[in-house]
């Protein structure tokens, strides 16, 4: 079953007091881009989380947004970076004594100072707050990944539905095209004795001729490949690994064979079958741009 690259999966963890709420959301796109929007306290952590993600999956635009409980975090033991906000301030007097300005620095001046406070924890808090976060970020990958299949499953039935449409089509095209040979070949003789003296005409030469002229406008061939290209792209949709690349590359030598069939076939019944197929292939073509 092929996989949807549009997908959203929720997951919450507790880590103590501290509640983690992590959303995965997911749009086209050709190769795997991931963004992140993490609470402080995960920040060291990005480069782990954005590595897991790449593990477990191979496509499209995903965004990872963790959001922290924050009546926890005002539980936690603060601690204030000191030396950090007193270099901040020397630097601000410093540069306030070379400008002419007054040292009006008040305590409400260094509120946005208040970036610098920040959990006081060990290597090992640290580290297992990660995993935790972690095994959240698994659940949320796993849901992520069922929507992502039911989608697929919707995207496989439209797309079954419309390849049953272009097998309709072909088959007329076929049938068609069978009973246009004889026609063609009657029409291509009277245009030619029609113009040329009886006289004239080698009778063996023309008929080679008219056969040689039938059998360019044949598309006995075409519709043969377009057949199996169907086959392929019907078996490819039972496949979930890279199932996308190979159905993009397939509906290509489709459309090839249609319009090769368009451009050789002089029919009007034809013509309008090979425009519905066109519309067909085209409408296939923007569904597996979604598809893993």
């Amino acid at each position: 079953m092929i996989r949807s690259l549009t997908g959203f999966g929720r997951a919450e963890v507790h880590d103590g007091d501290t509640v983690y709420q992590i959303e995965l959301r997911s749009v086209n796109n050709r190769y795997l881009e991931v963004s992140t929007r993490l609470p402080r306290s995960l920040q060291p952590h990005e480069t782990d989380l954005r590595n897991h993600l790449r593990t477990r999956l191979d496509r499209g635009k995903v965004h990872l947004g963790i959001a922290e409980n924050r009546d926890s975090v005002r539980q936690s033991r603060l601690g204030f970076d000191g030396d950090a906000v007193g270099r901040l301030v020397d630097a601000l007097r410093e540069a306030g004594r070379e400008h002419g300005l007054n040292d009006d620095l008040t305590l409400s001046a260094l509120v946005p100072l208040a970036d610098q406070l920040a959990p006081e924890e060990s290597d090992d808090e640290a580290k297992r707050r990660l995993k935790v976060v972690l095994t959240g970020l698994d659940d949320a990958i796993e849901d992520f990944n069922r929507m992502r299949l039911e989608e697929g499953a919707n995207l496989e039935a439209d797309l079954r539905k419309r390849c049953a449409e272009v097998q309709a089509r072909t088959k007329r095209v076929r049938e068609r095209a069978d009973a246009n040979r004889e026609l063609q070949h009657q029409r291509m003789k009277e245009r030619i004795e029609k113009y040329v003296p009886s006289e004239q005409v080698d009778v063996g030469r023309l008929e080679q001729e008219v056969a040689y002229l039938v059998d360019r406008l044949d598309v006995t061939e075409e519709l043969v490949r377009l057949d199996s290209h169907v086959q392929l792209f019907l078996e490819a949709l039972d496949n979930e690994n890279e199932a996308g690349k190979r159905l993009n590359f397939i509906l290509q030598e489709m459309n090839r064979e249609v319009n090769t069939i368009g451009s050789k076939a002089q029919d009007a019944e034809i013509a309008a079958d090979v425009v519905s197929m066109k519309e067909e292939l085209e409408k296939m073509r923007e569904q597996v741009q979604n598809v893993v």
